[in-house]
């Protein structure tokens, strides 16, 4: 009985928590139009993002994600196409769960002539902007965060990949008690004239 009491406590001791990686969705909804002079209560800048707060510090950063789509597209998977001409990535990321989200993430491209090109940026808390030009064109949008924007995010949708997570504090204290059975338990196989402990 004591040897199964201590196998089960180191087993338990060393089943290190995993901290699943997730993927959340997001929307911010209600954003002031440069181009018009007024709130617009139904554009939307949506998206989601797939990581995990492997740290355990309660926030994702931008080294804990996978991904980021902003209206479609991976800004942080897309970093690897960029080129002289065009450049696409995220700047930077944190979500602090149950809170705020945060980012700088964009692309910008021309064509090597510099005559024809673009740039689409998203700033959280400040705005998103976009501006293209050819030879005979320039067009520019712009929409800013106000106090009326508002912050939509879900809960978080568990996928089947796990990463390992920092190990708390009491899993230590676990992992050191149940060394401490087993020791026990061997020693006092030993004395009985055991030549196993498991079994």
């Amino acid at each position: 009985m004591f040897k199964t009491v201590a196998f089960a406590g180191l087993l338990a001791a060393s089943c290190v928590a995993n901290a699943a990686t997730s993927t959340w969705n997001f929307a911010f909804t209600g954003f002031f139009d440069d181009r018009t002079g007024a709130f617009d209560q139904d554009y939307k800048m949506s998206g989601s993002f797939t990581g995990s707060d492997a740290n355990g510090d309660g926030v994702i950063g931008m080294e804990e994600i996978s991904n980021l789509f902003v209206n479609g597209t991976d800004y942080l998977g897309c970093a690897g196409s960029s080129t002289s001409y065009y450049q696409c990535g995220t700047q930077s990321f944190a979500y602090r769960l149950g809170g705020d989200l945060s980012f700088v993430a964009g692309v910008t491209g021309t064509d090597p002539e510099g005559y024809t090109g673009g740039a689409h940026y998203f700033q959280t808390g400040d705005r998103e902007w976009s501006y293209r030009y050819t030879p005979s064109s320039y067009t520019e949008t712009s929409y800013r965060w106000t106090a009326d924007t508002k912050f939509a995010i879900s809960s978080g949708i568990t996928s089947g990949a796990e990463v390992p997570a920092v190990p708390e504090p009491g899993t230590w204290a676990m992992l050191a008690t149940g060394l401490l059975l087993v020791s026990a338990a061997g020693a006092r196989a030993r004395r009985n004239g055991a030549t196993r402990i498991c079994g």
